[in-house]
């Protein structure tokens, strides 16, 4: 038999297996310690305000913005190229309520954008598979060559996830065109009219939409602007 167990010895022992009467230690909470639920809302609070950051912020530029669901590119409201609005107290109201994404209509918003696609494992089509040719970016680097004209490496710019681009231009001062404009060339597409991008700062599936070169945009280019003129009809898409 072992050593007879004294008093102070048992009131040790009941020390430390606890009100249960389990060998297992107690752990009290204190104040300083959060539960995984509570860091998760503490989470989407942070994301949903800086969301609301980028949106107030994309407005004060005058760019039309709505938006779009957590986490996707999709539109959350309906009619939202009617919807896309600069009024700080509409955003603050409508962001107040989750931490959506940020959609911008281009050109309600005076701009267009060039959408350069990245390359998702397809081989460029004729003419343009050449050595050195695998995305957007190459086949406009490509054509601007061709034409001796400059690649516009100083405007507003956004990379998307995969590795594309955005880039940014005023629009011409006309009316904005009555059908999408077409793409300028494979994996070159024109968002205007019946089309929107998300805004630097949103997340989706893919990955993020990250802020490249921030500048005002540029001037829509005369390349450009002439496709905008000779567009034929074609169905609105997104980014």
């Amino acid at each position: 038999m072992g050593p007879r167990a004294t008093p102070r010895h048992r009131a040790a022992a009941g020390r430390r297996r606890g009100r249960s009467g389990s060998d297992r230690p107690v752990t009290r909470r204190t104040g300083t310690q959060t539960t995984a639920a509570e860091r998760t809302t503490a989470g989407l609070g942070a994301r949903q305000q800086g969301m609301k950051a980028v949106a107030l912020a994309a407005a004060e530029r005058g760019w039309r913005v709505f938006p779009l669901r957590p986490g996707t590119t999709e539109p959350a409201v309906r009619d939202w190229a009617e919807r896309a609005t600069t009024d700080a107290r509409r955003i603050e109201l409508c962001w107040d309520t989750g931490p959506y994404n940020v959609g911008l209509a281009p050109c309600a918003s005076g701009l267009v954008v060039l959408d350069l696609l990245p390359a998702r494992g397809e081989q460029p089509p004729q003419p343009y598979r050449l050595p050195g040719v695998h995305d957007g970016s190459d086949v406009l680097a490509m054509l601007l060559e061709e034409h001796q004209q400059r690649m516009p490496v100083t405007t507003y710019t956004v990379r998307t996830p995969g590795g594309g681009q955005q880039l940014y231009f005023q629009r011409p001062a006309r009316r904005c065109p009555t059908q999408p404009p077409r793409p300028l060339a494979w994996h070159v597409e024109v968002r205007c009219t019946r089309s929107y991008v998300p805004v630097a700062g949103s997340i989706a599936a893919e990955g993020a939409y990250t802020l490249l070169h921030d500048a005002v945009p540029e001037p829509c280019p005369p390349w450009l602007a002439g496709h905008l003129s000779a567009t034929r009809p074609r169905r609105g898409r997104r980014a």
